[in-house]
């Protein structure tokens, strides 16, 4: 997927999300988690998430796979870039080191058999993301695969 990855930068056919999201990985501060986490509560009506699973398609900079995580859920993070993928895998290493509740990795919402391969999850994650695969309605529709 690297590699198809670096074809589509070279094209032009693809930004490279990645590396805004490593910018953004030094201002993520205590007070900016703190925010992530009360968005996640709020959106879910729940004060923790404590039991459940989350699934983050496209985890960008990891910052709500950290707030999910940090809410008490076992966290289960992908994106197609490979910056973002090491930015996500960065806050992992800093907050939650050798975590075996989460879990990141590089991997395409369009790939139909990648996201069977998941499982199921209580809470599928994916914040503004869908729009940018080159083919929402099927990365849509992919995105209703894990929902437990």
């Amino acid at each position: 997927m690297t590699e198809e990855h670096s074809k589509e930068i070279a094209k032009g056919s693809r930004f490279e999300f990645g590396k805004n999201w490593q910018s953004f990985l030094k201002r993520i501060d205590e007070d900016r988690i703190l925010e992530a986490e009360r968005s996640l509560r709020e959106m879910l009506d729940a004060r923790n998430l404590n039991g459940k699973s989350v699934l983050d398609i496209g985890s960008g900079s990891g910052l709500f796979s950290l707030a999910a995580r940090r809410l008490g859920a076992r966290v289960y993070s992908f994106d197609y870039d490979p910056l973002s993928v090491s930015c996500t895998s960065e806050l992992r290493k800093r907050y939650f080191p050798d975590d075996a509740d989460w879990r990141v990795e590089e991997g395409s919402a369009l790939d139909p058999f990648y996201i069977k391969s998941l499982g199921q999850y209580d809470v599928v994650y994916s914040w503004g993301v869908l729009h940018h695969t080159g083919d929402m309605w099927k990365a849509l529709e992919n995105a209703l695969i894990p929902v437990r």
